[in-house]
């Protein structure tokens, strides 16, 4: 489904916005551009048919990129710091966590099962560079912490934010693998905050137009709350296996496979890394303990 934002900007719509599908936008302009491409494949066929000319991914994730391969032959535009992650499926497994705790095998069955292969991209974006569609300018705003190359887009003109996964989503930023950065995603989501959108369109929430300062604190503070559980949960020394048995972040309501147990041990490692750079935990042979 499309549905019109303005003139130029449209919202894609497929029948769900959680992985492995996300919102994407397409822009009508003097080049017709798709921002994301993790629609269904009967969206990405009719799009195809309308003819696409660049996808612009906001990150490597599968669920903001599964299409790209899918819309003929378009360009690709990426960040720099995750085009590596799309050109090779050998570093998005890595970029995962995979290959550092030693899940190689569950980490190929994730390449398969997502069907993610080797993918080119033409162009490396940077930060605070302007990209002149025609009628829209939007400015590459790098943010990184979810991944290391994730950007935003902003059009000045309208005040419209275009978010990708800092998505304003009640169950809060995603960071539960080893490439994410704690202290890197807070600032991004304050960078957001700063620039103070009238419009945010989020990769897991569409159109968001109301309350956004408040929405941007409360999403920031879902990770501070997750980082006092971890800390809470030491009260004796805790091996990263048995901190990622509290569930902090999917809790015990949700179904657990191999991927989500890995996911949420990764998560609890990524917290861990930050509170030992403040001084708050201490790490000896293979636990974790409370200072």
């Amino acid at each position: 489904m499309i549905i019109p934002i303005n003139r130029q900007l449209n919202l894609v719509k497929s029948h769900q916005a959680g992985f492995p599908y996300c919102y994407c936008i397409l822009i009508k302009d003097q080049s017709q551009v798709l921002i994301d491409s993790g629609c269904s494949s009967d969206i990405a066929a009719d799009l195809r048919q309308q003819g696409i000319d660049i996808v612009i991914n906001t990150h490597f994730h599968w669920d903001h990129t599964r299409q790209n391969q899918n819309l003929g032959q378009v360009q690709v535009w990426c960040h720099g710091l995750d085009a590596p992650a799309i050109r090779s499926a050998d570093i998005y497994m890595e970029r995962y966590g995979f290959k550092a705790f030693a899940a190689e095998e569950i980490g190929r069955l994730f390449i398969q099962a997502n069907k993610i292969t080797d993918r080119p991209v033409h162009r490396e974006l940077y930060d605070g560079e302007i990209l002149d569609l025609g009628k829209v300018h939007l400015r590459v705003i790098h943010t990184p912490g979810h991944t290391p190359g994730h950007c935003v887009f902003f059009e000045e003109h309208t005040g419209i934010l275009i978010s990708g996964d800092i998505d304003l989503t009640s169950w809060g930023p995603w960071y539960l693998h080893i490439c994410s950065d704690l202290d890197d995603l807070i600032g991004s989501i304050e960078k957001c905050m700063e620039l103070r959108p009238s419009m945010v369109i989020s990769g897991h929430k569409g159109i968001v137009d109301h309350d956004l300062q408040a929405r941007f604190l409360t999403y920031r503070d879902c990770i501070l709350r997750k980082e006092d559980e971890v800390l809470r949960a030491l009260d004796k020394p805790l091996t990263l296996e048995e901190l990622g048995a509290f569930r902090i972040f999917y809790g015990f309501k949700t179904k657990f496979d191999k991927y989500l147990q890995f996911w949420e041990q990764q998560g609890v490692y990524i917290h861990l890394q930050r509170l030992i750079r403040k001084g708050l935990v201490r790490r000896e042979a293979d636990r974790y303990f409370r200072i």
